[in-house]
Formats: structure tokens, sequence, C-alpha cells
């Protein structure tokens, strides 16, 4: 599948942005360049397996896959390489020029989220990773993504997410640093929670001191927790059936001290 083939052809006003969101509207830009190595860590190989698991859980074989907000299209890579036919999109244009970079390259797009300008029923399966979902910081922007998305996948197919919950947000999860470390890339973030708007500010701060230029920047980024009875009140609003929520890479319900959930919607 081709960037070609996914796009409508004539898309929606305003669903290719060329500017960021207001709300949050540095994040990813100065990072995108850093952003690998940020995640360096991060067992993308071992989400890919739980998404697969899912898949069978549900007895689902895709072909036509959107890995949407992307990033720099670590998932979709992933995906790519175990024989998806795999194509991203993310509004942050620095992380989509990433994506060439992958061996192979994942086909990528900038788009933003809550107005996609997908074809009608061009995917089998959308997967949305590492709470990309909670940047959507209005609850209609993430309804209207739903359904841009319910558009796209064909009948029966499926959309694969992750939120981050009330609760992580609400402690403090982002409130970390790596200073003490060897890392090229050290990071200090401060995360700020305003619970009467269920958004959490975090303010991060970068210092790169590997190989090239060095550089030290800041960016702000906004996530707005979803409580699970509004967001399948939104996927069925949008014709998604809610089939599974789970606590993070388990098929185990979640609980009060649930960090992360998946849902798993089908195209009705």
């Amino acid at each position: 599948m081709s960037l070609r083939d996914l796009f409508r052809r004539r898309p929606p006003r305003g669903a290719i942005e060329e500017t960021p969101t207001e709300v949050g509207k540095d994040a990813f830009s100065d990072v995108a360049r850093y952003y690998d190595a940020l995640m360096a860590t991060v067992p993308y190989q071992r989400w890919v397996d739980y998404v697969e698991r899912l898949l069978e859980r549900f007895d689902a074989r895709p072909r036509d896959v959107l890995d949407l907000c992307c990033g720099t299209g670590a998932v979709g890579g992933e995906m790519l390489r175990r024989g998806y036919k795999v194509v991203g999109v993310d509004l942050a244009e620095g992380m989509v020029r990433r994506c060439a970079e992958r061996r192979p390259p994942l086909p990528a797009a900038v788009m933003d989220a809550c107005s996609l300008g997908l074809r009608e029923a061009s995917l089998d399966l959308v997967v949305s990773l590492y709470d990309s979902l909670n940047y959507l910081t209005e609850p209609e922007g993430l309804a209207s993504c739903f359904q841009g998305v319910a558009h796209a996948l064909r009948p029966g197919g499926l959309l694969i997410f992750d939120l981050n919950t009330t609760r992580a947000l609400r402690i403090g999860l982002f409130t970390q640093d790596n200073l003490r470390s060897g890392e090229p890339l050290l990071y200090r973030w401060e995360a700020h929670w305003d619970e009467q708007r269920k958004l959490c500010r975090v303010e991060m701060w970068f210092r790169w001191r590997g190989e090239g230029e060095k550089a030290e920047f800041s960016e702000t980024h906004y996530e707005r927790a979803y409580e699970e009875d509004e967001v399948r009140e939104m996927l069925e609003a949008a014709g998604l059936t809610t089939l599974g929520v789970y606590d993070a890479y388990s098929f185990h319900p979640p609980s009060h001290l649930s960090n992360r959930v998946y849902y798993v919607a089908r195209k009705q």
C-alpha cells in the first residue's frame, strides 16, 4: 500500500497540517532529531508481539495497516519487517522525516489525527501506541479521530491503541530524569496535573552530548486523561465496537493501579 492509495483524492480541508496544534505546539519539534536515542531502551518488538497476540485473540489477519501518530516509525517499521503493508501518519513533520531513514523506510506523511484524510475502506488495522492519543487534548478531537479511523477501516477491521490512565498522569508518572546516566541525551521532565481540565503538562529539558553538534533545548508536552466509559462512548458513536480493554501487555481488565490500558475496537 502506498501513501497515494491511502489518501482520499481530495483530503478534507485541514487534514494535512503545515503547522502544529496550539496546545503543546513545540512538542516533538527539536527532540525529533534525538528521539530514537531517547527511546533506545523501549521494547518496540515486544509491543508488536503484544499487538499480534491481540490480533490472534480476535482472529484478525490484517494486511493493510496504518501506524497512527507514528513518530519516527519504530512500531510501523517493526510491523513492516514482519510482512504487513504499513504506512504512517503523524502531526510532527520532524518525526515523519525520520521514518524515511529506517531500514526498510516506512512510508509516512504529515497529518492531523483529529482530521484524517484517509480513503474509505482502505485499511484492515489501525494501531496507535505509546499514549499517542493522550496528546489529543480535546474530547472533540479524539471523537473526530475515531470517526476518521472508522471511515478508513474495512468492515471488520480493527483499531488497537493505548492510553495513559488518569492515575498515571495524576501521580506524576512523567516527572523523571536521567541526569546521572552516561546516555548521550540527558533529560529532566517535570509533570504538572490540572484536575479540572484532566490535563498533564510536562515541561521537558534536554541536552545532547553525543556525536555531532552539542545542543540544549526545551519542549512542553500536554496529555489529557480519558476515562474508559468516555472512550467507549466515543468509539460507539464512530461505529466502532469495543471488543476488549486490558491492563497493558496482558489480557487482564484494568484495575485502579493500571497506568496504561489497551483498547481493541472493531468496525461494525
